[in-house]
């Protein structure tokens, strides 16, 4: 046997392989290496483009409400954003939803723009759209619906598409505010036209004296920081916002890759104001690229409660 000392001596032992096949296997490791991370890649990229951006979420929120009335008490609200029909949304998907929304059965639908895209195809093909959207919407069987515009819908014609949309059972608020009532009891609704392209005036929107709570339907919520400056704040409950997409593609630590302008500080979820509270929806659809990743389509299925 031989000693310690001796074995310390002894030349490293290789593989038996002659340098040039050794110099094959470590590039055919790397090829391997590379192959599988585009492989994955691609498999990250067709697993968001299909099934993670039909992947369709109930989030289910309560809102406790100051003043709240009687008749308003459980009184329940379903919210979708963001439909971009057909950039790149498709009609089966939104039929889909306007299925879920009616499977809740709310006694109110709340719809915060954005229901098609500006581009990449022409002006003309987003105007047939919004006609499409606006018949699948009118299958929802919600008592009530209301709309706003979305910074898409105002760059491709603000005039016309609330018009589309009214001639198929979706009035729409531009700027404006209305009662919901049940019986001698009520809440305003106010709709703001979008402020990212067409300003707000919120002298218009806001009740300047409201005898009951105020919930407020603005496309961008960034907007809020407006919102809280101004003298009517004070008379807002609840605001409801989308046009972020919650981000569309959220990694791990990093969080949304990309957001749009007025949509940079209130991502999605749950924010609180003073007495007032935001809630920003992930929407349905998609802009850019037609994928989502960790970061599903959203309806907001919201119960209201006294405060």
């Amino acid at each position: 046997m031989r000693s310690f000392s001796d074995r310390i001596k002894s030349p490293i032992v290789r593989p038996d392989f002659p340098p040039d096949e050794l110099d094959d296997k470590h590039a055919m490791t790397r090829r391997a290496f590379m192959v599988g991370l585009g492989a994955a890649g691609l498999g990250v990229v067709t697993y968001a483009g299909t099934h993670a951006r039909h992947e369709l979420e109930i989030t289910e929120r309560t809102f406790k409400i100051r003043n709240l009335p009687d008749a308003f008490q459980g009184f329940r609200i379903a919210q979708l954003s963001d439909i971009h029909l057909e950039e790149y949304t498709e009609p089966s998907f939104l039929e889909t939803a306007v299925q879920r929304i009616n499977a809740l059965n709310p006694e109110l639908v709340l719809l915060t723009g954005d229901f098609i895209s500006r581009g990449p195809r022409s002006v003309d093909f987003s105007l047939k759209m919004a006609g499409v959207c606006a018949e699948i919407l009118e299958g929802i069987k919600a008592p009530q619906r209301y709309g706003i515009l979305g910074n898409h819908d105002a760059m491709v014609d603000p005039i016309n598409i609330p018009e589309i949309l009214r001639a198929h059972g979706t009035p729409m608020l531009i700027d404006s505010h209305i009662p919901i009532e049940r019986g001698s009891d009520r809440f305003w609704l106010a709709g703001s036209q979008d402020p990212g392209v067409l300003g707000c005036d919120l002298d218009a929107t806001i009740p300047v004296s409201p005898d009951a709570p105020v919930v407020f339907m603005c496309h961008e919520p960034d907007f809020v920081d407006t919102l809280v400056r101004h003298p009517r704040f004070p008379n807002v409950d609840l605001m409801l916002s989308g046009h972020t997409h919650g981000g569309q593609i959220r990694l791990p630590v990093v969080g949304p890759l990309v957001l749009p302008a007025m949509g940079k500080k209130y991502v999605s979820g749950h924010f609180q104001f003073g007495g007032m509270q935001l809630y920003v929806n992930r929407g349905l659809g998609t802009v850019g690229l037609p994928l989502r990743l960790n970061c599903p389509a959203e309806i907001t299925h919201i119960t209201l409660e006294r405060a």
